[in-house]
């Protein structure tokens, strides 16, 4: 279990840096535009945003992770070969059906940037079939390298653009067409992508096999996305976009905590499915899952006291009341990183149709509150629907997956910090005098107690040595 959890470290390590270098600076752009940008402005970018999100996996038909779990298993190069320019040719042939469909529905229903929307759509897909192939061959310096080269280019672009031209939401929408392009063209050259490619190595067996996998992630992805992210259609529908935009600031700042479990996640799945077939299973999750559940809290918590000290001196002040919602949609992040450890097990053991149905179900419970409760609750009742979402999704992937792995929830451990937690929110709700000074501090000392074993190992292996 040392070597495999070991293992684990190092991937996660490797993975943070490209990770917190890459997605930091994405969600330290997002607040900078808040003094570029109005509220309708922000509004309509993430709406924006919201339409790529749900467009991808149906582009791309979630090839993405039938790569990565086809050649995790066999890295020969006929393999490699067969897997890669067959899932390249249904996405071109995908991405193509998308133009046609777009198009036919801009005839009939006119919207802005539908062009934008293509080429980010076309470009996007095939970077990140094309990352998965970096993680699935193991490069995942390369994985890491791109994931940087496309988000420095990113911001670069898009400060230009606002800076200097004041091209507000087309400069993001260039920005971002321009770094998707640079880095696909980057992994072609660096993993020489075109040497794998080839009309001799196309599978029709490969890729029925790859479709059967692949296919029900799509719904399963569309149900993710109507869970975090269909309620912004109805928020602007009820509320307008100005108020979107205050959503899309208030829910940004819980996703850093998806921001870091992303980190963890993209090593852990591969272990995850690695170590399925192993007899000690059951013990290996539930280490693992218990380290995971605290690290959880600690970060919730951190975020939570510090929200309105960053909003106060990072944020457009237009942008402030965005701290109301935050602890409630970091609870719902919080359940939806719990989710997903318990979804990695469905990898495992290839049983994706549950990934599906557990998030189906959740996708319109969101959807059904979101609309009953946003006339009433406003922004706030469309928090509270993504909370209920991503709290029925832990639930049933709890108890469902029992009959694959046995996990030993740490029920103590949880009840205990989602106390703390609790309590936290009510303090920074009663809005004491200089609470946004000294609650970052109250966290720090919690953090200092939760992770006491960890400091210590850090400062007998590392400081030590070093103050010597």
């Amino acid at each position: 279990m040392e070597t495999k959890s070991n293992s684990l470290l190092k991937n996660t390590l490797l993975y943070s840096i490209g990770n917190l270098a890459s997605k930091g600076l994405s969600f330290i752009l997002v607040f900078f535009t808040t003094f570029y940008l109005s509220r309708e402005d922000v509004g309509v970018f993430d709406l924006f945003l919201t339409t790529i999100s749900l467009l991808t996996p149906i582009v791309t038909l979630q090839l993405t992770d039938a790569v990565l779990r086809w050649l995790i298993e066999n890295n020969q190069f006929e393999n490699k070969a067969r897997v890669l320019t067959t899932s390249s040719f249904i996405l071109l042939i995908s991405i193509f059906i998308a133009i046609v469909g777009v198009l036919i529905f801009q005839s009939f229903y006119p919207f802005l940037f539908y062009k934008e929307l293509l080429f980010l759509l076309g470009f996007q897909s095939f970077f990140l079939l094309f990352q998965q192939f970096q993680r699935a061959i193991a490069d995942n310096k390369g994985y890491v390298l791109s994931s940087v080269f496309y988000t420095f280019l990113y911001v670069f672009l898009a400060i230009l653009f606002l800076v200097f031209y004041d091209k507000k939401i087309e400069g993001l929408l260039y920005s971002n067409i321009i770094a998707a392009f640079f880095s696909t063209v980057f992994i072609l050259f660096r993993n020489k992508v075109f040497g794998y490619i080839h009309s001799k190595y196309y599978s029709f067996q490969v890729a029925k096999e790859l479709l059967y996998y692949s296919i029900p992630l799509v719904p399963n992805s569309l149900s993710w996305w109507a869970i975090s992210s269909a309620n912004r259609y109805l928020i602007v529908l009820f509320l307008g976009v100005a108020s979107n935009g205050i959503f899309a600031i208030a829910f940004k700042f819980p996703t850093i905590v998806l921001l870091l479990v992303n980190v963890f996640y993209l090593a852990w799945q591969e272990k995850a499915i690695e170590n399925y077939n192993r007899e000690d299973k059951d013990d290996y999750y539930s280490t693992i899952f218990k380290k995971y559940i605290k690290y959880l809290f600690v970060i919730s918590i951190n975020l939570l006291c510090i929200n309105q000290l960053f909003l106060t001196y990072f944020v457009d002040i237009t942008f402030y009341d965005s701290w109301r919602y935050t602890s409630v949609l970091l609870l719902a992040i919080l359940f939806n990183a719990l989710s997903g450890f318990y979804g990695t097990i469905y990898l495992g053991a290839k049983k994706t149709k549950s990934i599906f149905l557990s998030s189906l179900i959740s996708g319109i419970i969101v959807l059904l509150l979101s609309y009953f409760l946003i006339p009433v609750l406003e922004l706030l009742g469309a928090a509270i629907a993504i909370f209920f979402g991503y709290f029925f999704l832990f639930l049933f992937r709890f108890f469902e997956t029992k009959k694959y792995i046995k996990i030993v929830f740490p029920f103590a451990t949880f009840f205990v910090l989602f106390g703390v937690f609790m309590v936290l929110s009510v303090i920074m709700f009663l809005e004491l005098p200089y609470g946004i000074f000294w609650l970052p501090l109250v966290a720090l000392v919690i953090s200092y107690f939760l992770l006491q074993s960890e400091l210590q190992i850090v400062y007998n292996k590392y400081l030590k040595k070093w103050m010597r």
